[in-house]
């Protein structure tokens, strides 16, 4: 009876673990960005006369309405840009890593408000 209880209890198990390792994270966007490689070296003064080195310059634009699969990588917090394009997705509160070129869906919905749509990971 017990074996039969602890076989159940890890059936259980393997199937939520199955069923999450297949779940996909949506995140909102909230702007869409041209970026910029600056020459190395380049530097910008920010908040409280702070002088940064500068990797990127971000400058906000608007995209086409539609649904896209794409590939991205993680250029900062919440920023993702897509691959062999010069546009960057800005999200809120996006946790995933995309280190090298990860494929996404987006749904751009919107190029004003508060949120203009969702980028979906696998």
């Amino acid at each position: 009876m017990m074996n039969h209880i602890h076989r159940s209890i890890l059936t259980i198990f393997l199937l939520l673990s199955c069923l999450l390792a297949y779940a996909e994270s949506s995140y909102d966007i909230s702007e869409f960005y041209s970026v910029i490689k600056p020459t190395s070296g380049t530097k910008a003064v920010g908040r409280y006369d702070k002088v940064v080195d500068v990797e990127y310059i971000l400058s906000p634009t608007k995209v086409d309405k539609g649904k896209y699969v794409v590939e991205v990588k993680k250029i900062g917090d919440n920023l993702y840009q897509i691959k062999d394009t010069d546009l960057c997705v800005e999200t809120r509160y996006c946790h995933e890593w995309a280190s090298f070129s990860e494929k996404v869906v987006l749904i751009i919905e919107s190029n004003y408000g508060y949120t203009k749509g969702k980028i979906i990971f696998d």
